[in-house]
């Protein structure tokens, strides 16, 4: 078995993945043996949006959030560093102000806010440090990360002086059913994919796993 699948932790590889699978989503397949981990996430923003929340979203990708949680808000902003990604979010929410912008500099003139709520789907972390220049008195920061502990996000927002208002950690068993696609998932998750491992515990079915979240609400200074 080979592991011939390149990393797409970069601009190049998200290019790939935006004409491959034309937007941004886990290039490999997978069955779910629970509810999908992420529903807290949507239940969160949903509840956090109202017609006079004004949203940056960080890290939008093609834009499935702002299609489909945009219309909630009086505004909904974005930024992506890939431009492939953000030429499908225009075309599908066109109610969404997009920008090309990787997190770092100056921020752009129409990211400048002040913003309501700032979330994070599976986004740059970075974003976290820009919350102070980003965020209106009394917003909110909604991060749903890839593993079930992302230490980063809350060792930044204690750097920024923004408390955790509420985390979860959720984990949900899953089936991959090819050595392919483990081997995208690991590259993926900068996992080590190992032959072995799916010789032992593979099944007809696939490979079972856990399909893991991290989701952290915040806010500015003391709770």
């Amino acid at each position: 078995m080979t592991d011939p699948v390149p990393s797409v932790h970069s601009r190049e590889g998200y290019a790939r993945l935006a004409r491959e699978l034309a937007g941004y989503a886990h290039p490999w397949r997978r069955e779910l043996r629970g509810p999908d981990p992420e529903l807290t996430f949507d239940l969160l923003l949903s509840s956090l949006l109202t017609p006079e929340t004004r949203v940056l979203e960080a890290g939008c990708g093609h834009g499935p959030d702002a299609r489909r949680f945009g219309p909630l808000a009086a505004s909904w902003t974005a930024y992506d560093f890939i431009p492939e990604f953000l030429e499908r979010a225009r075309r599908e929410a066109p109610h969404a102000h997009f920008h090309e912008w990787n997190g770092r500099g100056a921020v752009p003139a129409g990211l400048r806010g002040p913003f309501d709520l700032i979330v994070s789907r599976r986004g740059p972390t970075s974003v976290i440090l820009r919350l102070p220049e980003l965020a209106a008195p009394g917003a909110h920061f909604l991060s749903v990360g890839p593993r079930r502990h992302v230490p980063q996000v809350p060792e930044r927002l204690a750097q920024v002086g923004w408390t955790v208002l509420g985390e979860w950690q959720a984990s949900v068993r899953a089936v991959v059913p090819s050595w392919e696609d483990w081997v995208t998932r690991c590259r993926f998750m900068d996992e080590a994919a190992r032959p072995e491992e799916w010789a032992a515990r593979a099944t007809a079915q696939g490979l079972p796993y856990r399909e893991e979240r991290h989701i952290v609400l915040a806010c500015p200074g003391e709770s």
